[in-house]
């Protein structure tokens, strides 16, 4: 899966590492995908957004490897489950209270991609986390650049 090897402590921190990894990529995707909805509201191109932030202090994997890919293409299969997701998720909050350390926003987030779970049912991938946030703002991210606004 990768190509170098990081040490990363005692046994059972790369388990943690790779939940608090995920954590940080759902934390990036959600606010991306909250940015291109609140452009496209404007008036904004969504994949016009997308190659501005890839060009700018916002891009990150979401906007290089998953909006366009999945989310405007509507394809919405990159291979990794919500489910799964929201399992790491939870590691990392777990983490997060072993340690007693707050941490306000990734339980938030936590909460939404459990919500999303629920809402989008079993297997769905990851990426279809859009579909709640596109209901939430009653727009859909691929029609916003033709002119249709409502979910």
């Amino acid at each position: 899966m990768g190509n170098a090897i990081q040490r990363t402590g005692p046994v059972g921190s790369a388990h943690a590492m790779k939940a608090l990894n995920n954590l940080v990529s759902a934390g990036g995707f959600l606010i991306g995908i909250e940015a291109l909805l609140i452009g496209a509201r404007f008036g904004l191109d969504p994949a016009l957004m997308v190659d501005v932030l890839n060009a700018s202090t916002g891009m990150n994997n979401s906007t290089q490897k998953k909006f366009r890919q999945f989310v405007l293409s509507r394809r919405f299969d990159s291979g990794f489950g919500l489910d799964l997701m929201v399992k790491d998720l939870g590691i990392a909050l777990g983490v997060a209270d072993a340690t007693a350390t707050p941490a306000p926003f990734a339980s938030l987030c936590r909460a939404l991609w459990a919500g999303a779970q629920v809402h989008l049912g079993p297997g769905q991938d990851h990426t279809a986390m859009a579909k709640l946030s596109e209901l939430m703002a009653g727009t859909i991210l691929a029609d916003a650049a033709d002119g249709a606004d409502e979910a």
